[in-house]
């Protein structure tokens, strides 16, 4: 009889169905997978979402909040006050820099979670896709709450947008896949004895890009091309992107968000 894979290799398994093509990945002049950074910053701080509600919930003032894989703080930033300090963790330098935070700390999780400490509430935006061994990191998010774990995803891959698929398909003749989504991150989180709650929502991108040309250079980048190409990228670019606000996003389609949470058991005296 064939064994069914856990929920955990499941998702591994499906994070590395998305590996570029050696083939393919040979061509490439920079790193397809590096994300800039003006896609993390928030030009709305004041916009709460429902993943800041419920880390609102369990908030008191003077209170320490963690973000893991902070990027800009989106996830934190909002929540301060009643937040005294933000502690602000990313495995990227240019992330930190010139950081809202209080203190950063530069390392991937859980391996820096002895420096970050512990927290009221621990807040993680956007960052499950990256992370194939999931298991110690969400247990590692709950051994660093005091009170409330709240994290963000998108409901599919965040590379699952009809603009990156449209370019694969066109100058490669490459179809990318549709796993993982929420629910098989749902299913490793409970797999480790974790009883999330989930809220679906949507919501359109917090960041963007200052011009088309901008946009189209990093989406030229995520697959694989050289920059002799970028005209062709434009046009595709054009026919899927839309500019709001004085920013060029990659959708005029709102995202299709999760948010997960769950509260840490008070210690028994």
């Amino acid at each position: 009889m064939t064994q069914v894979p856990d929920a955990a290799t499941r998702w591994k398994d499906a994070l590395a169905s998305w590996a570029i093509p050696d083939w393919i990945l040979a061509q490439a002049r920079e790193d397809p997978w590096a994300l800039p950074v003006t896609l993390f910053e928030n030009k709305r701080p004041d916009n709460i979402s429902p993943s800041h509600r419920r880390a609102l919930e369990s908030l008191t003032p003077a209170a320490t909040v963690l973000d893991v894989g902070a990027g800009r703080c989106a996830m934190s930033l909002p929540l301060r006050p009643p937040a005294q300090r933000i502690v602000a963790v990313d495995s990227a330098r240019a992330m930190l820099e010139n950081s809202p935070a209080d203190i950063t700390i530069l390392g991937r999780w859980p391996d820096v979670a002895p420096q970050a400490g512990r927290a009221s509430v621990v807040v993680c935006g956007h960052v499950l896709y990256n992370v194939a061994d999931l298991p110690p990191f969400v247990t590692g998010l709950t051994d660093a709450a005091e009170r409330r774990v709240v994290v963000e995803i998108t409901q599919s891959h965040p590379r699952n947008r009809a603009l990156e698929r449209a370019l694969w398909r066109h100058f490669w003749n490459l179809e990318r896949p549709e796993v993982p989504t929420w629910e098989d991150a749902v299913a490793v989180v409970r797999e480790a004895g974790i009883k999330p709650e989930v809220e679906l929502w949507e919501s359109q991108q917090r960041g963007g890009f200052e011009s088309l040309e901008e946009l189209a250079s990093w989406m030229r980048q995520t697959v694989c091309l050289t920059p002799g190409r970028d005209e062709e990228v434009r046009a595709i670019v054009l026919e899927h992107a839309t500019e709001v606000d004085g920013l060029w996003r990659l959708s005029p389609e709102p995202r299709a968000l999760a948010t997960l949470w769950w509260d840490v058991p008070s210690p028994t005296p």
